[in-house]
């Protein structure tokens, strides 16, 4: 019998193809499901069966790397995932000892409304995509790459990450008068959403109303081409999950990981070296650096400084990367030991460039990151033309009046 991945990289040739659907004899119905229409598949599947019980002698590595009780044993069963409650942290799939584990993918349908679809599709790259696709592998190479799939154009979602910067730096500069309030960042991650929904429902009045860039992104892209599909493209496994948030619904369509990404590439006779270079400006160093950890609080810190150089109360960060470190934090913030008024919280060690679905270590990605924003002509959003641009297209002058006169980025989180 084909192994899932045997019958991924089967189904992914044929999809490229654009040929009918092939497949071995004796394969699992359940697996094609999954891979041909994974919209109602859960993030995590189990391949193969799973021989931890509740009687053995070990315990199950998968159940003691999750930190959100997802994972429960059953006597006969094993290993059972709710689905509910998986933030797509990944894990348990690295935990677990026999390889019974694996993670969504979307890229084949992906592949078909390419072929099918006869609107705009976009892809909107996460910030953390330099390095992830070669050393050479420049924004302007990838862009001509992907339009060469099929896509129309390729967005990068740093410049989102701007717009969601000014917003958090006028709501610090609105409600942060004294030197009790604080602030958490709703950024970019959305396990640390999770975290403080799930387990410190406490903290949410402290959490500014706002989408994700990706999902900002997404709505800008629909706003200004109602027929478009958008297809958001990140290191982040949780990320299939928040598109599919019931207040979320409709912003991104697909959501695909660098490393089918990657496998696309690899079934196709596109070389990324070759490619000619389709540079589009679009971000920031501030929004592109929102991919390692520290990033949001940076680009908040220098752009409530540009707002106000003489506010009597400055942005004091602190922040924290992986589970642990922000459960840490959090607990600090609920004991009274804040040391700071503007938290950020990362769901990976690292930051974006430490997610799951990352290609290469999160240290190289950091530097090509950096090396990346270095070359940006604007150092914060205050002064990204592009930004303001996008918002003339939507019908506002200046990013104060969008983000007071439109809802497009709000969100209410309870």
């Amino acid at each position: 019998m084909a192994s899932l991945d045997e019958l991924y990289y089967q189904l992914l040739r044929q999809a490229v193809a654009n040929k009918e659907k092939i497949v071995p004899e004796k394969v699992d119905p359940r697996m094609i499901a999954c891979l041909a229409q994974p919209d109602d598949a859960p993030l995590i599947w189990r391949v193969k069966p799973c021989v931890c019980t509740t009687d053995s002698k070990e315990p199950c590595a998968a159940a003691a790397a999750c930190d959100w009780d997802a994972i429960q044993m059953d006597p006969e069963k094993g290993m059972i995932i709710d689905d509910a409650k998986c933030v797509g942290c990944q894990a348990c799939v690295d935990a677990c000892k026999l390889d019974a584990l694996k993670t969504k993918k979307d890229i084949i349908p992906v592949v078909q409304e390419l072929h099918d679809y006869d609107g705009p599709i976009y892809a909107l790259i996460a910030p953390a995509f330099s390095g992830q696709f070669g050393d050479d592998v420049t924004v302007g190479k990838l862009r001509t790459a992907l339009k060469k799939l099929g896509f129309t154009g390729m967005i990068e979602v740093a410049v989102f990450a701007d717009i969601l910067t000014l917003k958090e730096a006028l709501e610090f500069d609105k409600n942060i008068n004294s030197e009790t309030d604080f602030q958490l960042t709703s950024c970019c991650c959305p396990m640390w959403i999770a975290m403080i929904k799930k387990l410190y429902h406490q903290l949410l009045p402290n959490v500014p109303g706002s989408v994700s860039p990706m999902i900002a992104g997404g709505r800008t892209v629909k706003a200004l081409h109602p027929n478009a599909k958008t297809v958001f493209i990140g290191p982040c496994l949780a990320k299939k999950a928040e598109r599919k948030e019931p207040d979320l619904v409709g912003a991104i369509d697909y959501a695909i990981t660098y490393q089918e990404l990657r496998d696309l590439f690899s079934v196709t006779n596109i070389d990324l070296n070759k490619m000619e270079e389709d540079n589009v400006p679009h971000a920031s160093t501030a929004g592109i650096r929102y991919a390692f950890a520290g990033g949001v609080a940076a680009a908040v810190t220098r752009t409530v400084e540009k707002l106000d150089p003489h506010r009597k109360i400055t942005v004091q960060t602190r922040k924290a990367d992986g589970v642990p470190g922000c459960k840490a934090m959090i607990n600090d913030i609920l004991a009274g030991k804040r040391d700071g008024n503007f938290f950020e919280g990362m769901g990976c060690v690292g930051g974006c460039v430490g997610g799951p679905r990352a290609i290469i270590k999160k240290e190289d990605g950091k530097k090509h990151v950096q090396a990346y924003s270095d070359t940006s002509e604007f150092e914060t959003p205050m002064e990204n033309p592009y930004v303001i641009g996008m918002l003339k297209e939507l019908g506002f002058s200046t990013v104060e009046e969008f983000l007071t006169k439109s809802h497009l980025y709000d969100r209410k989180l309870d």
